[in-house]
């Protein structure tokens, strides 16, 4: 990131904090639902909307930057069965907006050319083969290694995301291995209800005392130096807690949002809603931004959320924390 985005990021954060403003600096942009696996924990996949065309996208793409957007996060589904997927990350770029995805690797290798382009591609990692194919499905891990080797190959920026079970959870050493092995880092999220995928998860949830046991070793871990792990300090610290978190004032819907493959816009997709949300294919998304409600849930756990998050409420040791992952990209 430039040095005049980074001028540009504070500004608006200054201006959510203290102004009371609402400025969508990080945008999470579901492109499709339609997704090349079925995993566990997630049934996107089973849910049918009518997406977003190319030209709605670009709209959106332009909405944004007009509004302070810098960094745009495609996801799905997967995000690489859109077959304009590369114009789309390359109209990112044209905008100076920063484009990252999340995919499951399936697709990467014939597609890897297309996407070079992007900012930070992170692939889908939940285990050793067995547990990885287990979760989602036959013949998957070979598919996000092969993704990791194509982008790896190319020169990209990549790193592995990990949701945190009971089939995972003595696992972490392996995970941390693959990320030092591509020089990269890996990010382990905890398990918490998507509202819009399956509906009960605790049959996938590890046991507290297994859980608080692990983010331990994870904290003596990073503490030791290790720099393959995505996680803060801090945030291992946060998660420690799962599933029920310290207080946190959270900043989704006034500095960072999601939008859904169908237009609905909301803060965030782990809190159910009670009433209907904006959608941004019905009206401007300046518009609908005003009428988003605020999020009230019991703590997040999720990286990039809990940075920002921690930030915006002065713990500003998490610019170390986060200026030696951005060394690991570079």
């Amino acid at each position: 990131m430039t040095l005049k985005d980074k001028l540009h990021s504070f500004n608006c954060m200054f201006k959510v904090r203290f102004l009371k403003k609402r400025i969508p600096l990080a945008v999470r942009l579901q492109v499709t639902n339609r997704c090349t696996l079925q995993c566990k924990y997630c049934n996107l996949w089973n849910t049918k909307t009518e997406e977003f065309t190319k030209e709605e996208i670009f709209s959106l793409i332009d909405q944004l930057a007009v509004l302070g957007a810098k960094r745009i996060s495609f996801s799905g589904g997967e995000p690489l069965l859109r077959k304009d997927i590369g114009e789309i990350i390359s109209y990112c770029r044209e905008k100076s907006i920063y484009p990252e995805m999340n995919s499951n690797g399936t697709l990467v290798p014939e597609r890897v050319d297309e996407i070079s382009n992007l900012d930070f591609l992170k692939l889908s990692l939940d285990g050793p083969k067995e547990i990885h194919d287990l979760l989602r499905g036959k013949g998957s891990y070979g598919q996000v290694l092969a993704a990791a080797d194509s982008v790896s190959k190319k020169g990209m920026n990549f790193g592995f995301a990990t949701t945190l079970t009971k089939y995972n959870i003595d696992h972490l050493d392996f995970l941390l291995a693959i990320a030092e092995k591509y020089n990269t880092i890996v990010a382990f999220q905890p398990l918490k209800q998507l509202y819009r995928g399956i509906s009960d998860i605790s049959n996938l949830a590890p046991s507290q005392d297994k859980f608080k046991k692990a983010i331990d070793k994870l904290i003596q871990t990073k503490k030791s130096g290790n720099r393959h792990m995505r996680n803060s300090l801090r945030g291992l610290k946060h998660i420690y807690n799962w599933p029920k978190y310290k207080k946190l004032r959270c900043w989704s819907g006034r500095l960072f949002c999601i939008i859904n493959a169908d237009g609905e816009l909301f803060p965030c997709d782990r809190i159910n809603y009670n009433s209907p949300l904006p959608n941004c294919k019905k009206q401007a998304l300046k518009l609908a931004l005003d009428q988003l409600p605020q999020a009230h849930c019991s703590g997040c756990g999720f990286c990039g959320s809990l940075e920002l998050n921690y930030l915006m409420n002065f713990k500003l040791d998490i610019i170390s924390s986060i200026r030696k992952i951005l060394d690991k990209q570079e």
